[in-house]
């Protein structure tokens, strides 16, 4: 275990687990700076009826994306200096309106290739990860992050994937990170008065209410960044995110100021521009964002 930017950051235990909770890693000041810039973003879409872009061409956002404490902890798990961002970052906002046993965050991983290990993203380590930001407390309280432990490595059915499901109870300063191989599943729940206890989608629908730790009253705020080595599997994953129809939502509008690439250049960041790509893209008349939901490349 070592110190980096003043978070103990585990390598040994994130590569093993295939996620790491980073306890108190900014101050709770901060996240509720996060929180009301991303609140603010929101607003602001709403009242001009656009739509969200990536975060790094989002001006109320943006500097979070090179932020150089989280480049410092993604530079220690990935093993290297030279860490590239690939236009993966956004937010979202969920309010009071959750129906239990609808509104509830399917299984998924986020790799490219995810149900054959067979396929090039499981022939060796998989070098993407992202970084996700609670901004509330879910310590005691539900609407984190669920992971299935040591499933960024294998893949796990029945009790045993039942058994390897940890609820990331963060707190306010808290962040959780996990390789985007790793199966898991988003507005979590956990045992009221256990919050270690994860509750995932399908006992969701199973457990009554009263079972269940309630989810704050506040909005739900989370914000993601994903980072990665320049290497084949960046490569081949930029290549699957170009098919996806959220990604031509999201990029088709999505521009980075000189002040902002000049910012992550001080920063250290190597920042691949696949807004521009998607443009360029539309521009000769190729097929692009035409899958809703994941589909698979040719290996």
């Amino acid at each position: 275990m070592t110190l980096v930017a003043g978070t103990n950051v585990d390598e040994d235990k994130f590569w093993k687990d295939g996620f790491l909770i980073l306890r108190d890693m900014f101050t709770p000041a901060h996240f509720r700076m996060m929180r009301e810039r991303v609140l603010e973003s929101l607003h602001l879409r709403e009242k001009n009826g656009t739509k969200s872009t990536d975060s790094l061409a989002d001006p109320l956002v943006a500097e979070f994306v090179y932020d150089e404490r989280v480049l410092a902890v993604a530079r220690h798990l990935l093993g290297h200096k030279d860490v590239a961002y690939f236009g993966d970052s956004s937010y979202a906002v969920v309010g009071h309106d959750y129906q239990p046993g609808i509104h509830v965050g399917g299984w998924h991983r986020d790799n490219t290739d995810r149900s054959d290990t067979s396929l090039p993203d499981w022939q060796s380590r998989y070098s993407l990860i992202r970084f996700g930001f609670y901004l509330q407390d879910h310590r005691k309280k539900s609407g984190g992050l669920i992971v299935r432990r040591t499933t960024h490595d294998r893949l796990l059915q029945g009790w045993r994937a039942y058994l390897a499901d940890r609820y990331l109870n963060t707190g306010l300063g808290d962040v959780g990170v996990w390789s985007m191989r790793i199966q898991h599943a988003g507005l979590g729940r956990c045992i009221r008065g256990m919050p270690w206890l994860p509750i995932g989608p399908h006992w969701q629908k199973k457990l009554p209410e009263f079972m269940m730790a309630p989810f704050g009253t506040e909005e739900r705020v989370g914000f993601w960044i994903s980072y990665a080595l320049d290497d084949h599997h960046l490569k081949r994953h930029c290549d699957y995110l170009i098919g996806r129809s959220e990604r031509l939502d999201m990029w088709r509008d999505s521009y980075y100021s000189p002040e902002t690439l000049a910012a992550c250049a001080k920063a250290g960041l190597k920042v691949i521009d696949m807004p521009g790509r998607m443009r360029e893209m539309l521009a000769q008349g190729l097929e692009v964002g035409t899958h809703q939901k994941h589909y698979q490349i040719a290996s």
